[in-house]
């Protein structure tokens, strides 16, 4: 049976704290040992003499389960926190904001939280980007800039008193509503610099089109095109796009990839024509078209067209932003 002995109480007199003879203290042990059997129950200790303790190995304990830290953190970006305690208010305040909102410590509300946790987290790793980006670019607003918006959105909400109101219920300070305005103008002043580099127009050309539901269809009708059958009366008789059938076809002035309802075949196809002429048959996930080129020229980029074209240099230029970030998610 394993044990130990306190060696240096033995082996060194000075150390003993009675003056037995070594003989009589291994004749102790070795009766001590005698007695532990290999059907003896191991026990924690023995005294041999006063001073004198053998030690005998009984089972290993059982660790103190440790609890998993509580993280403290949802995300960091560049090296830049998020803390939880912050992503836990701002998820709050947007489920809050929904339409006909439930109660967020109510079941319904735990729900819609957890259906909008990912999307809360985006936004404030977005928010996150633009700060960093505006200091790379020494984009700075002052605290005069953030006044003049915060006084402005005073008069909206009907003065001061209206304003605390509204901070209140959305458990907001008017050190949080500052901090907002300030993100807000670093993002318009950094969209400002990505949309200047857009142009302002584009080619536009002006179509017509006639779209069948099977190929054989597009054939007999290409062939009646070819007998100089009109292509308008045509398209009123024949085509399936109801949104178009009744103008005879009309697309109207589209751009490339400016918005355009068109499938990309179906555009592809409409600039390669030159004014007057008619396309070969085109297959789109709706059937297949015939088109007739009318015009085509340069114009100035339609409102739709404007807003498209800005959405998605937004949404490449943040997408850039975070392809060429470190960001972690903890949550």
């Amino acid at each position: 049976m394993p044990s130990s002995l306190d060696t240096d109480s033995v082996l060194n007199p000075r150390l003993r704290p009675h003056r037995f003879g070594l003989g009589l203290i291994l004749l102790s042990l070795l009766v001590l040992l005698t007695a532990c059997d290999d059907t003896a129950t191991p026990t924690a200790s023995a005294s041999v003499n006063p001073g004198i303790r053998v030690t005998i190995n009984g089972p290993t304990p059982t660790p103190i389960p440790t609890s998993t830290p509580v993280p403290t953190l949802a995300a960091r970006v560049n090296g830049s926190d998020i803390t939880l305690e912050k992503f836990n208010v701002e998820l709050r305040r947007y489920v809050q904001s929904q339409p006909n909102a439930p109660a967020f410590d109510s079941a319904d509300g735990q729900q819609l939280a957890a259906q909008l946790k990912d999307t809360v987290l985006d936004m404030m790793i977005e928010q996150a980007l633009i700060a960093q980006e505006a200091a790379r670019d020494n984009v700075v607003i002052t605290e005069k800039q953030i006044d003049q918006e915060l006084s402005v959105t005073k008069d909206k909400a009907g003065g001061d008193s209206k304003f605390q109101a509204w901070l209140m219920a959305n458990q907001q300070t008017e050190q949080d509503a500052r901090e907002q305005i300030r993100l807000d103008l670093l993002t318009n002043a950094l969209t400002a610099k990505v949309l200047v580099q857009l142009p302002r127009t584009a080619e536009y050309v002006h179509a017509f089109h006639i779209v069948v539901a099977t190929e054989a269809e597009a054939e007999q009708i290409q062939a009646q095109l070819n007998n100089g059958t009109n292509f308008e009366a045509l398209a009123a008789s024949k085509s399936i796009d109801e949104s178009t059938r009744a103008d005879g076809g009309d697309l109207d002035w589209f751009s490339r990839g400016a918005g355009s309802v068109l499938w990309t075949e179906v555009e592809d196809a409409a600039f390669a024509l030159q004014p007057s002429d008619i396309s070969p048959i085109i297959q789109s996930p709706i059937g297949f078209h015939i088109m007739k080129l009318v015009a085509r020229e340069n114009r100035p980029l339609t409102e739709a067209d404007t807003a498209y074209l800005q959405q998605n240099a937004l949404r490449q230029w943040m997408e850039r932003l975070k392809t060429t970030a470190k960001i972690e998610r903890m949550i």
